[in-house]
């Protein structure tokens, strides 16, 4: 399955009002991660747009024509006689006429409703598209009523659904609604989707049988434009404040570095460690607390996507920073303990301590550590051990700062850098909305042979060291014991399987293997169910 269908696995094939929130369940987390939405509904109100809350931040940056609504237009009495009366082309400029007058009282500059102006806007700026559908026939007797939706998500996944619920405030809300829902990531639910999404076409492409069906005219859009904001409306712009609101854990971080100065800030991967450092040298810079920053990390990728952001950082202040680096063919360590003013030096942790072997005022640096765990290694303990200790501002990012099996080193790091001063956890992101929600898929499997001889191998090894008088440690022995274990050959089955079984898991996916050469193995499996999947160790 694919990675968003694995987010929006929490969601029911059937809601139904009273057992659930059919706004809160249903439209708002699909229309928050949505790339289009189409919808045929009888009835539809502006106030059902104001009622997409948390969505519309999402909605607001969709492409043109994202949203189609088909929907009735529910005409006044004088008009459906004039109607009924009228035949021809005659008949057909009427109805144009009266839904042209709908939608320009819906969105009117003199209409007060937040929906209202939200509509207009939408409209005015190619987001929503609205078309008419009206039953053939000359009574006019009846109107289109028919209630499904389609919803289509940025990896090419689907979900229709069809039920009681018009396009209104009520229906999102008030009413005692229900809904059938169909996935397309479910196998058995595939060709309801398919159907649906033609059904909705051959209405909206007016090819349906027994509807007329009419966008609205060029001079109505245009009247629309004419008093439509360039900016969304205000209820929208509280909505993406609300959005904003969602990532105020970056605003918590800062102010508790800012307040202690040193310290560990443990976020999950994924909720903006690398901007909220960023926010922070930038605070220190404009405030005068610093004027040297140094940022250590280990491998080039990562150092390389530093330099991109440090560079916006140097060059945005005034008078701007000097950036320098000391990586792969970068050798800048000596210019940066040498030159004169404002500088930032980004850094390979093991050539970290030769920056810091000369500071000119160690209280008037920044010192960061990306990925902070790394720190507590015994390489890095040997050659940093004090190096750090008269830097007044230290700050270590790290979704897992705490080194497993390994007390020396996780004590090494809050010596060093801090404690944990910090933390936003996956499930916290999650609950906010930051980070998608996520399955776990434990395969089972079986040791093999060659497993079983290398853990009896660990053991022996422990022997020896301790007739040595060098005995291993609880870490050591605990670790080379998992690396038996992530690298069993017993696992290669039970994936394969899996993966040929649920196919369209792999189609945006990353698989984390613990050495290249178990890698190796993973991949012949892979590329029998996707073919377009690419290798990247480091």
């Amino acid at each position: 399955m694919a990675d968003l269908a694995a987010g929006l696995q929490e969601l029911k094939p059937h809601y139904r009002s009273g057992t659930d929130d059919l706004r809160g369940d249903f439209f708002v987390p699909c229309l928050s991660i949505c790339s289009r939405y189409r919808r045929g509904a009888g009835y539809f109100s502006s106030e059902a747009l104001a009622s997409w809350g948390d969505a519309l931040p999402n909605v607001l940056r969709l492409s043109s024509g994202a949203i189609q609504l088909l929907i009735a237009p529910i005409l006044s009495d004088p008009d459906r006689e004039a109607l009924r009366a009228a035949i021809g082309e005659r008949r057909d400029r009427l109805l144009a006429e009266a839904v042209d007058s709908l939608v320009l009282e819906a969105t009117g500059a003199d209409n007060g409703g937040r929906g209202s102006r939200l509509l207009a806007w939408l409209v005015a700026h190619g987001i929503i598209e609205i078309r008419f559908a009206v039953p053939t026939g000359a009574d006019l007797v009846g109107i289109y009523h028919e209630k499904i939706g389609v919803i289509d998500f940025e990896n090419g996944i689907q979900l229709a659904f069809t039920g009681s619920a018009n396009e209104t405030g009520a229906g999102y809300a008030s009413n005692y609604e229900t809904l059938d829902v169909y996935r397309s990531w479910i196998q058995e639910d595939r060709e309801r989707v398919g159907y649906k999404v033609s059904q909705f076409e051959d209405a909206w492409s007016d090819r349906a049988p027994g509807l007329t069906v009419l966008p609205l005219s060029a001079r109505a859009l245009e009247r629309i434009r004419s008093f439509a904001s360039d900016h969304p409306p205000r209820e929208a712009q509280e909505t993406e404040d609300i959005d904003s609101r969602r990532w105020r854990h970056q605003d918590e971080a800062v102010a508790a570095f800012l307040r202690e100065e040193r310290g560990v800030l443990q976020m999950a991967t994924g909720t903006g460690k690398t901007r909220t450092a960023l926010r922070i040298i930038r605070d220190l810079l404009d405030s005068g607390e610093i004027d040297s920053v140094i940022v250590a990390a280990d491998g080039t990728d990562l150092l390389d996507q530093w330099a991109l952001e440090l560079l916006q950082v140097a060059t945005d202040q005034s008078p701007s920073l000097t950036l320098l680096r000391h990586y792969q063919a970068h050798h800048d360590v000596d210019r940066y303990v040498n030159s004169p003013g404002r500088k930032i030096l980004l850094v390979s942790r093991p050539s970290l301590g030769a920056a810091l072997r000369q500071l000119d005022d160690p209280r008037k640096l920044l010192l960061i550590h990306d990925e902070v765990h790394r720190l507590g290694s015994p390489s890095n303990r040997e050659q940093l051990k004090g190096r750090s200790m008269e830097i007044r501002w230290r700050l270590g990012l790290s979704a897992t700062p705490e080194r497993e099996y390994d007390e020396a080193g996780t004590d090494f790091i809050r010596e060093h850098v801090g404690p944990v001063i910090y933390e936003f956890d996956l499930a916290q992101a999650i609950e906010r909305r930051v980070l998608c929600p996520f399955n776990y898929h434990p395969l089972p499997y079986e040791t093999t042979q060659d497993d079983r001889d290398r853990i009896a191998s660990v053991y022996k090894k422990k022997a020896a060291r301790a007739g040595d008088g060098r005995p291993m440690s609880d870490a050591e022995v605990w670790t080379e014991l998992a690396k038996v274990h992530k690298t069993s050959l017993g696992k290669l089955e039970p994936f394969g399987r899996f993966v040929r079984d649920n196919p369209d898991i792999l189609t945006r996916s990353i698989v984390f293997v613990e050495t290249k050469a178990y890698g190796e193995l993973i991949l012949p499996l892979i590329h029998q169910v996707h073919p377009e999947f690419h290798t990247y160790f480091d």
